[in-house]
């Protein structure tokens, strides 16, 4: 894939979330990011994501929080990497948000693994992406079809993301699902369907077209402790460094 058809396949899911049922999607990963985000604390939050214009991390307590893009462009407060080969020393990012990195990703097990490396013993991963068992999911097979980019990913599901987290020294501190219309512009049918995520947001309900798994790096036994030696929030505290991976298979 060259570096234009990568770009405008960035260009069309950013454009993607502007549609009727993306505005539904975001509004609901805004509202999850709101709940969850103000109770996780540290030095620094990054996100890595979809779309150059988007950031859920507004509510967030974390005083350094930034994003990583591939491409330049959009908000402030980004740097341009590749999500698979983070320049930053391990152990040094307190909060992981990953904004449907997964699925658009040439390599998810890469990307997973570099997000765990960066992370700090008893750090955060925050992982969102679409369901593969939903209305959302069972439309992407068909829709593939026509060519629009939002539809040439790699759904995994909640089960497989959690193994692999897992399998990565993290505990699952809980998964909420979220979106349970199908994937329409129709304002009367997506009205219809919220009532379904009112109930979704206070008890647990499976389903839905986006998830967001909460995850908790364990202390390794291999990963010796670090104090914290960040004491200004700024960009620049975050050290820079050759990429390194964990040896370990996920499956």
């Amino acid at each position: 894939m060259t570096e234009n058809s990568d770009s405008a396949e960035l260009i069309a899911r950013e454009e993607w979330l502007d549609t009727g049922f993306g505005r539904e999607v975001l509004a609901a990963e805004r509202s999850l990011a709101a709940d969850k985000l103000p109770g996780l604390f540290g030095f620094h939050l990054m996100q890595l994501g979809i779309s150059r214009r988007v950031s859920l991390y507004d509510e967030s307590v974390v005083r350094h929080k930034f994003r990583i893009a591939s491409q330049p462009g959009g908000l402030d407060h980004a740097a341009v990497a590749a999500a698979e080969s983070l320049p930053f020393e391990a152990d040094s990012i307190d909060v992981a948000l990953l904004h449907h990195a997964l699925e658009y990703s040439p390599d998810p097990h890469q990307l997973l693994r570099e997000a765990a490396r960066v992370v700090v013993p008893h750090g955060h991963m925050v992982v969102m992406g679409f369901n593969p068992w939903s209305l959302f999911g069972l439309c992407s097979l068909p829709g593939r079809r026509f060519g629009h980019p939002i539809w040439n990913s790699r759904l995994l599901g909640v089960r497989r993301v959690c193994d692999w987290l897992k399998l990565l020294d993290f505990a699952i501190h809980d998964v909420q699902y979220r979106v349970f219309a199908p994937p329409v512009d129709h304002e009367g049918t997506l009205q219809r369907f919220r009532a379904v995520d009112r109930v979704a947001a206070k008890w647990p309900l499976p389903g839905g077209a986006v998830y967001m798994i909460h995850a908790r790096k364990q202390q390794s036994v291999l990963t010796p402790v670090r104090g914290l030696r960040w004491r200004a929030p700024r960009f620049s505290a975050v050290q820079i460094a050759t990429p390194s991976t964990r040896n370990r298979t996920l499956h």
